[in-house]
């Protein structure tokens, strides 16, 4: 196996994202520990162990069953995150409070003790960076569609083929009328933005139409989700994040693009400047993008913005990005700007968060918290039946399994996390998915299904399927017999990938040289 050294500009990355062949797990299960070469600071040990066990699909005359399903989904659609300003425009668009009593009715907002988090630059003030009317119907209807996508009604086990070899028990669906949807079998978070909070209240209103359905409120665990649901936090999980994402912006091949597109930029921020209102120019979020000295909780940050320096230069691009998207599904762009220039820009942030965040080093300081939870959560959901992995249980044992999993209800088995396209992204890069055609619109759901592979009369493995919108995402870091990467992967190889360690150089140096690493979910400059 060859792990792929890539030369961006004066750094020198050890990349672990290079993908696993089949081929390749017999040879790997026989280097010998004293082979492996640490100065490369690449774990690659934990590497071997993932492939040595892996495998890239189940037996063929096995049967799967779904266990367990993570949703991570995009609010609804919002107003600009940057004040306009025709703030009476955008707060017709907002829902009327007892719309959001409505939605709120059976659901209880769980926050820490401390209190809430430092106000995100991202959260908005007034009505800006608020979930809209046609937001709240659009999450709605995906808690409708989750329920579709999750029930099946049969009372009887039936089958169908999830691909020509693997027939999927009740058709793929979680739930039964023996074991239904219910909420003592659903946990929610979310981060602790009124437009995530709204937007996930709305989901479990389509979810659960019926009120009587609901005994007791749902828990929205609010706690702490600000910190590491997104991948610019601020402050950032760790305080070294913030150098690490100026120095990959500063690559050369970024500044060029950039230098290329700064006609852009320069042209559509003249053409709002007349339509931004009070403290636009003071926002900050994003990767890459963050002012390190803005202060983000300073309403009266917005004075002292319009100056003449400021007005010289362009808005940061995800700022662009997110006032055109706001302004042209509306039909509210200044005559001087074209759909095209939306899509230009558009198009720009999205290569730019993305040739970010796949950096591995700034994928694991940014995501490794989320995306190791959301393993943790499927392992322990693995783990209610662990007796029955060494593959020798008899019909009666499984008959055993099936009646404990249908009376426990202490490992959920859907679990909803209401969040933000950055952090749907940001899940993208760290998990090594497949990108997407398209940035994840308006309440986009990103889905993780735990699947258990079953023989005739035991528990083989757990393998991990991942889609977003309903379109599967194939993990680039497996690859299958054919060379292409991998539409499941065991949950086993997919925590040891989590977490692999990774370094940037600077230089094509030796040890000397090195930048950043991250190892023992730490990130470290040198």
């Amino acid at each position: 196996m060859v792990i792929a050294l890539r030369s961006l500009s004066a750094s020198r990355t050890i990349n672990i994202f290079t993908p696993i062949k089949a081929s390749h797990t017999a040879l790997l299960h026989n280097i010998p520990s004293t082979m492996i070469t640490r100065p490369l600071f690449v774990t690659l040990s934990s590497l071997c162990l993932a492939a040595a066990t892996s495998f890239t699909k189940p037996h063929p005359n096995s049967k799967l069953r779904l266990r367990q399903v993570l949703v991570v989904h995009r609010h609804g659609d919002r107003t600009p995150i940057t004040p306009m300003k025709d703030e009476d425009y955008w707060h017709q668009t907002l829902p009327q409070p007892h719309v959001l009593d409505g939605i709120a009715k059976g659901t209880k907002l769980i926050r820490p003790p401390e209190g809430g988090p430092k106000k995100h630059g991202a959260v908005g003030r007034g009505p800006f960076g608020q979930l809209t009317m046609m937001g709240l119907l659009q999450m709605v209807s995906l808690g409708e569609r989750l329920k579709e996508e999750l029930e099946h009604y049969s009372h009887h086990e039936t089958d169908n083929d999830g691909d020509e070899h693997h027939p999927f028990v009740n058709c793929g669906r979680l739930f039964t009328p023996e074991q239904p949807l219910h909420p003592s079998r659903v946990r929610v978070m979310s981060t602790d933005f009124p437009r995530t909070v709204q937007s996930v209240q709305a989901l479990l209103t389509g979810l659960f139409p019926e009120e009587e359905d609901i005994k007791s409120p749902i828990e929205i665990d609010l706690q702490h989700t600000n910190t590491y649901f997104i991948p610019d936090p601020q402050p950032r999980q760790y305080k070294q994040q913030l150098a690490l994402e100026s120095h990959l912006a500063r690559r050369p091949h970024l500044e060029e693009r950039e230098m290329k597109l700064r006609q852009l930029a320069d042209r559509v921020t003249e053409a709002l400047d007349d339509h931004l209102g009070e403290g636009a120019k003071g926002v900050s979020f994003g990767i890459g993008e963050e002012k390190e000295d803005a202060d983000n909780n300073d309403s009266s940050i917005a004075a002292t913005t319009k100056t003449k320096t400021a007005r010289q230069k362009p808005l940061a691009w995800a700022q662009l990005a997110e006032i055109l998207v706001c302004l042209h599904s509306r039909e509210l762009l200044p005559p001087t700007l074209s759909e095209n220039d939306v899509q230009a820009v558009s198009d720009h942030v999205a290569w730019r968060w993305f040739e970010n965040l796949r950096h591995p080093v700034l994928a694991k300081s940014a995501m490794w918290k989320f995306a190791s939870r959301l393993v943790e959560n499927m392992e322990r959901k693995a783990r209610e039946n662990h007796p029955l992995y060494d593959g020798s249980s008899s019909s009666t044992e499984m008959e055993i399994v099936r009646e404990y999993e249908e009376e426990s209800i202490e490992e959920p088995w859907l679990c909803i996390y209401s969040a933000h396209d950055s952090t749907l992204i940001g899940l993208l890069c760290v998990l090594q998915l497949e990108q997407p055609a398209e940035w994840p619109e308006y309440g986009s759901a990103f889905k993780a299904e735990l699947i258990r592979e079953e023989g005739d009369d035991a528990v083989l493995r757990h393998w991990v399927r991942f889609s977003l919108n309903g379109q599967v995402l194939r993990s680039t870091w497996l690859l299958d017999e054919n060379d292409q990467p991998a539409t499941m992967v065991p949950l086993d190889g997919l925590a040891d990938m989590i977490h692999a360690e990774h370094a940037l150089f600077e230089d094509e140096g030796t040890e000397e040289g090195l930048k950043y690493s991250w190892k023992d979910g730490l990130l470290k400059e040198h």
